[in-house]
């Protein structure tokens, strides 16, 4: 998020969102059944194993087949038009995450699961969940596998700084995508510093010339931006043209804009939503931009940092505290102490996701799976 600059205020016409998109294959009912019944066995003798706990191996029975291009495709390449993504950083079969998929999974195009992080000498840790990936495989679904690091921008410089750690971060990453069956990864490095610029777009591009010589795609999860700062302290590193030259696609992170360390607000206000995916569109390419939508929101008040809410908290505390909440905020008092509540619902995603048609973006991403307004789904028409 461009926290230096003012969201542009620019209301977007409320309209019912109309998305159509190919799938690739259609399973029949015998291959789904029998993918679930296959995922649930996985999931009762693999207990699931988050994020950052381990180096990721292959099923025993070997990996899954990701569907991928021929070698040497060209960026972007294959990928469907529009596309409905959802981030999935719920637990394995039987989670909140996994039951939204099931629930979902004719609306969706694809999923990012957030299972991956790497680190300064290039390793890459984390788990993926084996019967997560099955389902998804079994439905048809496109995986682009989250590798995330955001702890000091010192580890960014040293992974991109120095030629050998960069090499080695490429081949991992190209070697999880291998072995997890993904068709692609999706970078979202938060944090790096300004004087990082170059040295992170040549990681990019290095990275998708690997990538697409061996048939697999690299998508970017990158800090929402309204114009190019390179000076900015949170999104100079991000060169939204150059980026978007090399990757397949580019995931502006459309949310925040009021953040839990700062002053309440609303989370993804349209106007600056707007703002966010001109300014994306003009620098990318539209074909290349999947917008990123928020399905959450927080609680301002009593500390220093607001607490992050599902949309079902936020609509609990609006029921034990304020009843009687105007649209996605509500204010209520506690002890002496009153919160300011701001989250994302059917109705700013509805205009939210207009913007994405508006503009004419390739499609939109949800953070995440799980945690959103369960109506957003009956304004996407399969």
């Amino acid at each position: 998020m461009d926290r230096q600059s003012p969201g542009i205020q620019r209301c977007v016409g409320h309209k019912r969102v109309h998305t159509v998109w190919r799938r690739r294959r259609a399973p029949g009912p015998q291959l789904v059944a029998v993918a679930t019944a296959v995922a649930m066995a996985i999931a009762a003798v693999v207990a699931f194993v988050g994020p950052r706990a381990g180096v990721p191996s292959a099923p025993a029975s070997g990996p899954p087949v990701a569907m991928v291009a021929p070698e040497g495709l060209a960026a972007g390449a294959g990928l469907p038009t529009p596309m409905i993504l959802g981030y999935y950083d719920g637990g394995g079969v039987g989670s909140a995450g996994f039951a939204d998929l099931v629930a979902e999974r004719a609306r969706l195009t694809g999923i990012v699961p957030d299972w991956y992080e790497i680190w300064s000498q290039g390793q890459v840790t984390g788990t993926p969940d084996p019967g997560v990936m099955a389902y998804a495989r079994a439905q048809g679904l496109w995986t682009f596998a989250l590798v995330q690091q955001n702890a000091d921008p010192a580890v960014f410089r040293t992974l991109l700084g120095v030629p050998a750690n960069a090499r080695r971060g490429e081949e991992n990453l190209l070697r999880i995508v291998e072995q997890g069956g993904f068709d692609g990864v999706n970078l979202d490095f938060e944090g790096i510093a300004a004087s990082d610029r170059t040295a992170f777009t040549r990681f990019v591009q290095a990275l998708a010339a690997l990538f697409h010589a061996h048939g697999y795609y690299v998508t970017l999860s990158v800090p929402a931006e309204t114009s190019d700062q390179p000076g900015n302290a949170w999104t100079g590193a991000y060169d939204y043209r150059d980026l978007g030259r090399a990757a397949d696609l580019v995931m502006p992170m459309a949310y925040d804009d009021h953040y839990a360390g700062g002053p309440a607000g609303p989370v993804a206000p349209t106007g600056w939503v707007a703002a966010v995916a001109r300014f994306a569109a003009r620098a990318i390419g539209p074909s290349k931009v999947v917008l990123g939508l928020p399905g959450y929101g927080y609680d301002w008040g009593g500390a220093s940092v607001a607490a992050p809410l599902s949309f079902g908290q936020a609509v609990a505390l609006d029921n034990a505290f304020a009843r009687g909440r105007a649209g996605s905020h509500f204010a209520y008092d506690t002890g002496g102490v009153v919160h300011q509540v701001y989250f994302d619902d059917a109705q700013s995603f509805e205009a939210q996701s207009q913007v994405a048609v508006e503009f004419d973006l390739r499609g939109i991403v949800l953070w995440r799976l799980g945690i959103e307004d369960p109506q957003i789904w009956q304004l996407l028409i399969q």
